[in-house]
């Protein structure tokens, strides 16, 4: 597969040079200077193609990166301290997405690292002793999941999350982060998948919900973090992932929607940004590139008519700019220029498992679920219609680049996620007359 290369892509600022034009200069000169090097040099004379068999992901380096971190991280991401939970989830989900065994060993490491952060009264604890935090529990329990054994799930105390899940509620359908913490479109996403995962989602808790992230819908077509606020793909993936959860996408406008979202993939870049006029960031590899698979079931698309977005150019960002170019050393990052970093890590080989397969619901198939909407087992059977569609895989490169499929909604293997659903929804409901 070749691309074509031109600086013809590139921003066009019409004369008036700005801060925010001068950086994307900049960032282009740096994204330039890689993709010139793939080209084929006999193909300048029309701008040249861009030789996308040499792309390579450094999978032995990321793991080794991953694990060097995980043995402890340098002094100054003690500021960082409220993060712990996530930590979990960067490193393990980014091993499980790069094909990584997840052993005993490690397996107890992370139960034990996840276990005293529990509150009693629920949720989970960015630190030892920290207030319960909704983004905290969220990590925690995704973490919980890729760890996959009935010993991490046991961790959870149901009952108590769902009660601190409601004092998390407010009257709007929103979500506070935290007590007197900000609110704002991640809570109701956070609120919606501990829910689904764990079986405690109940109509008290869902009532409101969906219409607060239509009211987050702005002008532009993308979802920002509370109503009249800008549009941000981190936000706009947050609200599809929790209306898929919900099954209430009527609350959008999708032509508005989807002109925003395509617009967020950089023509010469091939990366996403995350705002009108932000620059290429890896991050949204994910949380723009993941949100196109919900955008697709949501437009009842087919396979054939594949995502809105360029998914060879996205990979090729990734492949090319966002991996560690340090001698021997691995992990992902932001753009050339930037050093890599566990978050970075993660949300690229989510963004670029994404990128690589065609990840999707019948549109038929999507109308045959069985039992009614109401019924507690109706979210666990929609989210587990997500498949992958084999004969529309696009990997760049080597096939060795391939990395594990992971679902949109949760950003983690397919595997790991249905043995956590099976768990958790062969348990009884919760028992709502101690709330």
């Amino acid at each position: 597969m070749s691309h074509l290369f031109s600086y013809d892509f590139r921003y066009d600022d019409n004369g008036y040079e700005t801060e925010t034009s001068a950086k994307q200069q900049e960032v282009e000169d740096s994204i330039g200077d890689i993709y010139l090097e793939l080209v084929d040099p006999a193909t300048l004379g029309h701008g040249g193609d861009i030789d996308d068999t040499k792309h390579r992901l450094h999978t032995k380096r990321h793991q080794q990166y991953i694990e060097a971190m995980m043995d402890g991280l340098p002094g100054g991401f003690k500021v960082l301290d409220a993060s712990q939970p996530w930590f979990s989830l960067w490193c393990l989900n980014s091993l499980a997405i790069l094909g990584v065994e997840i052993d005993d060993e490690l397996r107890t490491r992370a139960i034990e690292t996840l276990r005293p952060l529990q509150d009693p009264n629920g949720g989970f604890c960015g630190g030892n002793k920290q207030l319960p935090h909704l983004a905290g529990s969220f990590a925690a329990i995704m973490a919980i999941v890729i760890v996959g054994c009935e010993e991490a799930y046991r961790i959870v105390d149901r009952q108590a999350m769902y009660r601190w899940l409601m004092t998390m509620k407010n009257p709007d359908g929103s979500f506070s982060m935290h007590r007197d913490g900000e609110t704002d479109v991640r809570g109701v996403y956070c609120a919606m998948v501990i829910a689904s995962l764990l079986n405690i989602m109940t109509p008290e808790l869902t009532s409101g919900s969906a219409e607060f992230v239509g009211r987050c819908q702005t002008c532009e077509g993308g979802i920002g973090p509370f109503p009249g606020v800008e549009a941000h793909g981190g936000y706009t993936l947050c609200g599809l992932a929790a209306l898929e959860i919900l099954d209430r996408m009527d609350v959008l406008n999708l032509t508005r929607l989807s002109r925003w979202m395509v617009a967020r993939q950089m023509s010469f870049e091939g990366g996403f940004n995350g705002r009108t006029n932000k620059l290429v960031d890896g991050c949204y590899s994910y949380w723009v590139g993941g949100a196109f698979p919900l955008l697709q079931k949501a437009l009842n698309r087919k396979a054939q008519d594949d995502y809105l977005y360029d998914r060879a150019a996205l990979q090729r960002y990734i492949l090319a700019c966002c991996q560690n170019t340090k001698k021997g050393m691995g992990g992902l990052r932001d753009k050339p220029g930037k050093s890599p970093d566990l978050y970075h890590t993660m949300y690229c080989l989510a963004g670029l498992s994404l990128a690589q397969y065609y990840v999707g619901v019948d549109p038929e198939r999507s109308q045959q679920v069985v039992g009614e909407k109401t019924s507690v087992y109706s979210v666990p059977m929609r989210m587990m219609q997500w498949d992958v569609y084999p004969k529309h895989d696009i990997v760049l490169g080597v096939q060795s680049n391939a990395v594990v499929p992971v679902h949109p909604v949760y950003s983690v293997p397919f595997k790991p996620l249905a043995g956590c659903i099976k768990y958790f929804y062969s348990l009884p409901p919760i028992d709502k007359s101690f709330m």
